[in-house]
């Protein structure tokens, strides 16, 4: 009966197993795209550019599959480190009925008797020439990696946003730009119309007003459309409703700063960079990857400990245990150890390549250095001369509109004018966005984090 019993608990969980299984396969084919997209709290309309990073960061999915990825090395790092130090136990019961040609079931009592035992055994291996030690320091480097490689990831995921944020405050940018450039063209169009129709104005003078005014009508719409599809990348990047109108802080960091030398850039970067400390950290592995080999192509010395214990079920016996030590000492000669040679060879030129490998990184690295500061210097210089050129445009389309209020310009001239105005507030406003850009690409280039975080902000 006690049998009977066990067998039909044994069909209840596995029918709960089968149906809990049934229920998330439900689950899961019933998950339609338009549920996936749906915003999972209120729409934000108010952002400056840190509550934004962080509403990035939280709301990315490949943020919490990377940060699932590196949960996964932590694991693996530490079932290394009881694999290499700590014993192993196991446990286990059975159960059988035999029968014979003489020896048949007669009914379903009979078959609750079974021969049954049970058993419980613990090893520990103490020692194996120091190979699980390297094997422990392999996981131990693989997990440094993965951690490296979170946070470039986040570093990048933020540099990737900050672009984002920028693109849409300069096409809201550009919007006013392109209104105000409107407004004037439409006023001026309107005044020389007025001007025409009492015969002070000419066809050509009208018809340049006019032209200056669709063409203003055409950029304003080329601009909100740019604005639009910015608006749609933002708020999309935060799982809220692609029309929803953001507020942004216009404030934009436009200070220059004084880059230091290069050798203190190049010794920043070679310390912090991640690129830099995980090629380290590879060719630290690759050493162990070495020293592991060499060791497999020599005596290999074992030491263990083990108990066991078990009994059978059936009788009254007691519990009966033994255990332990156990030694040796094997050696892998292979083929009179010719290809041993060659394997050590082998390993020994794998071991060379990757130094050679990280010499030419280390000379990647100088140049992704030089060229982040040139690119900064540039834009501080541009940045510079842009400012004086939109001071000096407007300057200039404000003494053109008086003269040719006074007739002492031409259509021509003012349309010029409005132009290089409106080219130079445009240029402004691009180089504003790309120079904050730009200096957030030069400190990550020189191993700073652009982004500080704890890994609480992701639970």
């Amino acid at each position: 009966m006690k049998a009977k019993a066990l067998l039909g608990l044994s069909h209840i969980i596995a029918l709960t197993c089968l149906i809990s299984l049934n229920a998330a396969y439900v689950r899961a084919a019933t998950f339609t795209a338009s549920e996936a997209l749906l915003p999972q709290n209120k729409p934000q309309d108010k952002f400056n550019l840190q509550s934004y990073l962080t509403e990035y960061i939280r709301n990315s999915p490949q943020v919490r599959s990377q940060k699932n990825t590196l949960e996964n090395a932590e694991a693996s790092y530490k079932n290394a480190f009881l694999s290499a130090f700590m014993p192993s136990f196991s446990m286990g019961a059975s159960a059988s009925k035999s029968y014979s040609q003489d020896n048949k079931p007669g009914n379903l009592d009979e078959m609750s008797h079974f021969r049954t035992s049970g058993s419980a055994s613990a090893s520990w291996n103490i020692f194996n020439s120091g190979k699980d030690m390297l094997s422990y320091k392999s996981s131990s480097i693989d997990y440094k990696i993965s951690f490296i490689d979170f946070d470039a990831f986040i570093q990048e995921t933020v540099l990737s946003a900050v672009q984002n944020y920028y693109n849409l405050l300069l096409n809201k940018k550009m919007l006013d730009v392109y209104r105000s450039n409107l407004q004037i063209s439409k006023k001026r169009y309107e005044q020389d119309k007025l001007l025409y129709d009492n015969g002070l104005k000419t066809r050509s003078d009208l018809l340049s007003s006019e032209t200056n005014y669709r063409s203003s009508q055409l950029s304003l719409f080329t601009a909100q459309n740019n604005y639009a599809n910015a608006l749609t990348s933002f708020n999309i990047s935060l799982n809220q409703p692609v029309e929803t109108e953001i507020r942004l802080d216009e404030k934009i960091d436009q200070a220059l700063i004084t880059l230091p030398k290069l050798d203190k850039d190049l010794a920043h970067a070679l310390e912090r960079r991640h690129d830099a400390r995980k090629r380290r950290l590879q060719l630290e592995q690759q050493e162990i990857t070495l020293r592991r080999g060499k060791k497999s192509l020599l005596p290999s010395l074992y030491a263990g400990l083990n108990a066991s214990t078990g009994r059978s079920f059936d009788t009254h016996d007691q519990w009966g245990y033994s255990y332990g030590i156990s030694a040796g000492i094997s050696f892998d000669l292979g083929f009179f150890y010719k290809d041993k040679a060659r394997q050590r060879q082998t390993l020994e030129r794998n071991y060379e390549n990757a130094l050679l490998s990280h010499e030419q990184f280390l000379r990647t690295l100088r140049d992704n250095v030089v060229q982040s500061r040139n690119s900064l210097e540039l834009k501080m210089q541009s940045m510079k001369i842009s400012e004086l050129r939109v001071k000096s445009a407007t300057q200039k389309f404000e003494a053109t509109q008086n003269k040719y209020k006074n007739g002492l310009m031409s259509a021509t001239d003012l349309t010029i004018a409005l132009q290089e105005m409106t080219s130079a507030q445009v240029n402004h406003a691009t180089l504003m966005t790309e120079l904050a850009v730009m200096k957030l690409k030069y400190r990550y280039a020189i191993g700073e984090n652009i982004f500080e975080y704890s890994m609480e902000d992701f639970k």
